[in-house]
């Protein structure tokens, strides 16, 4: 779909050269985020790398379509003329139609009179913006305080024109209509300043419609007397809703995985919680074998949830190293944080694996998990992201929070077909294996097929990319939740050459369905 030879539309003086995991729909359209620069530069004039949200419709043209970028204009609400100076999250697209979701930071975009202080104020330096196949719209922003733009503000229990501070991770849209989000704001709770969080959602086909919540910190964990502490940026799909909530994020003892109709403070049915038994491939679970830690990053296709999980006490230590590409302020940052050497040790979960939750029959299957002999190591990655104190936006700047590692699991579903995630392999002695890739199984008739791979480490890179340069050879590869959808499946991937030329771009193929399923393209 696009690579490093492409340029983005309208910026002839720059190519693509970064891309993050793309996200397709059951028609083929792609939505991916995706930088640029100057060749042999870091961004051609001005120094900065062009930074944007790009679609490509595989059914009808390949022509790259932008969606957001940082020459464009903020749409309504803007009377001040900002201009996008990030991107700062993957975009999501719609399962069943063109609707793409995308996150979208600039400088402050409403300039009014606070009725307090009788001073001009301006406000609105993020939002979610939405796009189908016209301009850009406004489907949330931080102005929930301004009477103009009540619509927008948190809802209640929260005190009336109580503004978001900012949209965590990526939003998710569904049904055409839908923006499904996570969403951080703050009160004062006996005269200090408490920082609260939630699940959220707005029809963006009704004008000056308001946020509604799913659940929030007000709300109490279902069987329990305890509300939830943390939420994660929820996953949406066919007029449904599923996100992981838990009563403490970095150490939770209750809460898990929830799914809910598009409602206000609809009741939660729990897709699978903190303890519970851990089910084997079969469904069947598996002895002294509890879940601990649930993924944030979940998978949906209106019916199945892919997810990844860990269980028990054994941990093993990874070593982390800070990064050498990227963002100069973030990475000098790191390097102080972790002098002398930059490195960092970690401890992971031993047990860990990739599950499938299938929300017809409340059935959970394990889709591959880590150590037990099974060739898995490991199916957490780590970045080291967020914005350095006193430096402004970054190409990566983690929602405004301080620089930190942070991890992630990846997978995708699609309930015709099976699931990708991916993976690390366990090293064998004196064999050399590829330390990572992005692996499958089918699901048929209820039932998980092998684990197989779709493409490793070290994979010849020219049957995928002509244009690569020779002998180029898989060096990383990304999939992200809505990676799979009705066969279609979009990857990226990045390449290198025994010369030390890189290469990397966004690719797609269609897949078949297994035992002649039922499918529409």
């Amino acid at each position: 779909m696009v690579n490093n030879a492409y340029t983005p539309p309208g910026v002839a003086d720059k190519n693509f050269f970064s891309y993050n995991q793309p996200a397709i729909n059951s028609n083929g359209r792609v939505a991916f985020r995706a930088r640029a620069k100057a060749p042999g530069g870091s961004g051609g004039s001005g120094g900065e790398p062009h930074r944007g949200v790009w679609t490509v419709d595989l059914c009808s043209s390949p022509a790259l379509r932008t969606v957001l970028d940082t020459s464009m204009a903020v749409p309504d609400p803007n009377n001040t003329g900002a201009i996008f100076n990030e991107t700062p999250s993957i975009p999501r697209i719609d399962m069943s139609s063109p609707l793409v979701a995308t996150r979208g930071n600039s400088p402050p975009v409403w300039s009014y009179i606070d009725p307090d202080t009788g001073l001009e104020t301006r406000a609105g330096t993020t939002g979610i913006f939405t796009w189908t196949d016209g301009p850009l719209s406004t489907g949330a922003n931080t102005l929930g305080h301004v009477q103009e733009f009540s619509h927008f503000q948190v809802p209640v229990p929260a005190p009336a024109g109580t503004k978001f501070d900012v949209f965590p991770g990526s939003p998710s849209a569904t049904n055409g209509k839908y923006i499904a989000f996570k969403g951080n704001y703050t009160v004062e709770e006996n005269g200090v300043p408490a920082g609260k969080t939630g699940v959220y959602f707005r029809d963006i086909s009704i004008p000056y419609s308001p946020v509604i919540a799913i659940a929030d910190t007000t709300t109490l964990i279902p069987g329990q007397a305890v509300t939830f502490g943390s939420t994660a940026p929820p996953s949406a799909a066919d007029g449904r809703i599923v996100f992981t909530g838990l009563d403490i994020e970095e150490a939770p003892t209750m809460g898990g995985i929830y799914v809910a109709p598009l409602a206000d403070r609809p009741a939660l049915v729990a897709i699978s919680l903190i303890g519970a038994p851990v089910p084997d491939g079969s469904g069947a679970p598996i002895a002294s074998a509890f879940f601990t830690r649930f993924g944030e990053g979940l998978a949906f296709d209106g019916r199945y949830v892919a997810f990844w999980a860990a269980w028990g006490a054994d941990t093993r230590d990874v070593v982390l190293t800070c990064p050498t590409d990227g963002n100069k302020d973030r990475i000098a940052y790191c390097l102080d944080v972790y002098a002398p050497n930059g490195t960092t040790t970690v401890q992971v979960p031993v047990n860990q694996g990739i599950f499938l939750h299938d929300t017809a029959n409340g059935k959970t299957l394990m889709v591959a998990r880590s150590g037990n002999g099974e060739g898995f190591q490991d199916f957490l990655y780590w970045v080291y992201s967020g914005r350095p104190p006193g430096v402004g936006h970054t190409d990566d700047d983690s929602d405004g929070e301080p620089p930190r590692w942070r991890s992630s699991a990846f997978a995708a579903v699609d309930g015709s077909r099976g699931v990708l995630f991916k993976g690390s392999r366990s090293p064998i002695p004196g064999v050399t294996v590829p330390s990572s890739g992005i692996y499958g199984t089918g699901f048929v008739n209820g039932a998980l097929t092998d684990v197989v791979p779709a493409m490793e480490e070290g994979d010849l890179v020219g049957t995928l990319d002509a244009s690569a340069p020779q002998g180029s050879t898989v060096l990383s590869v990304g999939i992200e939740r809505e990676g799979v959808r009705n066969g279609w499946v979009t990857l990226t991937v990045s390449a290198i050459n025994p010369a030390g030329e890189s290469w990397a771009g966004v690719y797609a193929t269609y897949v078949r369905a297994l035992n002649n399923l039922p499918q529409t393209r």
